[in-house]
């Protein structure tokens, strides 16, 4: 009888367990309305954000020449920036691609992100740079460059009167564009 009620509470535990990731890793089955988007309050002083200016900023981190995982990601947040464009012309937000392979010179990255869109803004991290923001956003990040397998997440992030702050995390890819629009014209 102890065992049998042993060996229950253990099933329980592993669906409760299984349920609990289903929840994490598909948010659309808990949260249709923000799937996708996870909300993390940080205040952010990234050396590329010293000079910003816009009230809203879209970052991507990824690699030059990746396509597998950067190249749909970066034509979606292109089209979604387009969109932001669109919607508030005077209040434009920022759209920032952060290469993750250090050794890269910043023109290459600049190169790169412009082929999505002219409106692209670039970063080439050192590798000290690059190190304090995979602490700060714990960024999966390997040294493998293009070839690097690597999550598609966007982050948006928006002015405060202390610099800088972390809002939200999105973390699908294809995006989910009526959600992001709404959370750009939310803080423009």
């Amino acid at each position: 009888m102890n065992g049998t009620i042993k060996t229950l509470a253990g099933i329980f535990l592993v669906i409760i367990g299984f349920g609990l990731i289903a929840g994490l890793a598909f948010p659309i089955l808990s949260d249709p309305d923000n799937a996708g988007r996870s909300e993390k309050r940080m205040d952010l002083n990234f050396p590329f954000l010293k000079e910003e200016k816009a009230e809203v900023v879209l970052v991507y981190f990824g690699y030059v020449g990746c396509t597998r995982v950067c190249s749909p990601a970066l034509n979606d947040l292109a089209e979604i920036y387009r969109e932001s464009l669109k919607q508030e012309p005077q209040h434009p937000p920022s759209l920032w691609f952060v290469n993750m392979t250090p050794q890269m010179d910043a023109h290459s990255v600049q190169s790169w992100a412009e082929h999505f869109d002219k409106g692209f803004k670039t970063y080439a991290p050192d590798k000290e740079e690059l190190q304090g923001m995979v602490e700060t956003l714990n960024l999966v990040y390997t040294q493998l460059g293009a070839e690097a397998e690597h999550m598609p997440y966007a982050y948006l992030i928006r002015k405060t009167e202390k610099g800088y702050e972390l809002v939200y995390i999105y973390t699908s890819s294809p995006y989910n564009r009526t959600l992001m629009l709404n959370d750009i014209g939310a803080f423009q």
